[in-house]
């Protein structure tokens, strides 16, 4: 049976620019999984909140189970919008972290989505990316 996942992603640094980390929480089939890990240099908000969709895609593909559906949350408006093409990406930067996370998406071969919800409504993945800089 196909069951569908729900993915919370986060990225955060302090300071910004400065250390960061991604927090990613998944829920299927009554399973929970957490995910706290830091990322590697000097790191902006908006490429950890990248990073954190990359790390989330690149899990998924990983799990190699047959999803009915996955369904993303962020609570960045940036990724989201430019994920799904609804505003332009003019920074190199974060330019190469969305060719990378739309390469992933391709690999995934069921219904996908990614939203964006208010930070409130993400407090898990949050204190996740928080814990991986701490």
């Amino acid at each position: 049976m196909k069951h569908n996942l729900k993915v919370f992603i986060d990225g955060a640094c302090q300071p910004n620019p400065g250390s960061g980390g991604v927090g990613i929480y998944m829920t299927y089939n009554d399973i929970e999984e957490k995910i706290s890990s830091p990322l590697e240099g000097i790191v902006t908000n908006n490429i950890a909140e990248y990073e954190a969709l990359i790390f989330s895609l690149e899990t998924i593909i990983k799990k190699n189970e047959s999803f009915e559906r996955i369904d993303i949350f962020s609570d960045s408006q940036l990724i989201c919008m430019q994920f799904n093409k609804k505003w332009k990406c003019k920074e190199q930067n974060l330019s190469i972290l969305l060719i990378k996370a739309q390469a992933l998406r391709s690999k995934i071969k069921c219904g996908f989505s990614l939203s964006y919800i208010p930070r409130e409504q993400n407090t898990v993945a949050d204190k996740l990316a928080k814990e991986a800089i701490s």
